[in-house]
């Protein structure tokens, strides 16, 4: 079972523009998201078990979130609701080449307010994998919590993923602390990070091959182009799929939904021996791929993620 946790929230995604009077004014539609949360749908979409830990406010968006992830059949029972905190929201604009700009209301929102004491060991029973991302690590509480489940989970031992996923303006000032991305990257085991946000981990002084001191795997984005894997001893090259894009809000997510389902299917990575093929590499990578293809042919971010049957073809396994 794949334990998905951190920030679920309504995307409101704007996708018109009309005329009223002298004014301009944008049309946004309301898309259950957040990076963790569409992981835990998209592998639940293919088929898997997955398992959400996280939190959304008593109000109609939280409500709305809780619903979309039953009707996918994501284990919600520890997607807790914040009896006064707000649910977080964000306002998704695209550009001419269908690529995004966030605007986050995410201050003391129920995600943010998650407390050490919601990590009761029953969250973690059955997991093999537990998957995260930066967005937990922008405030101290809940980069503690963060941190503290992360070690809980690797106790139990599951895999550590960690979606480097980098917003800048969800953290003070605009200002990434470099330090709790180290930290967080430093106790993965799997780490998926896009090319610019990996140059800029780099540029603050972490070379990708310290990550590789910890980690046994990364895999590296950028885009429609080709995709960068790292190993301890290994550094190679797989081209992506091309299609065409309508809207790229969940592509990185859907990879990673990918990447977790296959990784999920070989038993030597919980045990520690990480004896996987550069053959198995590539296919899992072409696999995550094709489900991140699939995602940015539609709006929005649920509805976008692929199901078995949308990428069964490229399953090599």
């Amino acid at each position: 079972m794949i334990l998905c946790f951190g920030e679920i929230l309504i995307d409101f995604l704007n996708f018109n523009q009309i005329q009223v009077d002298k004014t301009a004014l944008n049309e946004f539609r309301q898309y259950p998201g957040g990076a963790p949360a569409n992981v835990a749908v998209a592998v639940a979409k293919l088929g898997g078990q997955t398992r959400f830990l996280g939190q959304v406010g008593d109000d109609q968006f939280g409500r709305f979130l809780i619903e979309a992830m039953q009707q996918y059949n994501v284990d919600t029972q520890y997607l807790y609701v914040h009896p006064h905190a707000a649910t977080a929201l964000a306002f998704v604009f695209l550009d001419e080449h269908k690529e995004r700009r966030f605007e986050f209301y995410r201050k003391n929102t129920a995600d943010i307010v998650f407390s050490e004491e919601q990590l009761v060991d029953e969250v973690f029973a059955g997991a093999t994998i537990f998957h995260f991302c930066s967005n937990t690590l922008t405030d101290e509480s809940i980069f503690n919590v963060s941190i503290k489940a992360i070690k809980k989970a690797k106790a139990r031992g599951c895999l550590i993923s960690f979606d480097v996923n980098l917003r800048f303006n969800l953290w003070l000032d605009n200002k990434v602390d470099i330090n709790r991305i180290k930290q967080a990257l430093i106790l993965a085991d799997v780490i998926k990070v896009s090319k610019q946000e990996a140059q800029w981990i780099i540029n603050n002084g972490f070379e990708i091959k310290a990550w590789l001191n910890t980690a046994q795997i990364i895999w590296q984005t950028d885009g429609a182009n080709n995709i960068e894997i790292f190993t301890k001893d290994k550094h190679f090259i797989v081209p992506t799929k091309k299609v065409q894009v309508v809207d790229s809000t969940a592509a990185g997510d859907a990879f990673s939904a990918g990447l977790l389902m296959a990784l999920n299917q070989f038993d030597c990575l919980f045990n520690n021996k990480y004896t996987l093929s550069e053959d198995d590499i590539k296919k899992i990578t072409v696999f995550a791929s094709s489900c991140g293809a699939v995602a940015v042919t539609k709006l929005g971010a649920f509805p976008s993620l692929p199901t078995m049957d949308d990428v069964q073809q490229d399953w090599g396994f």
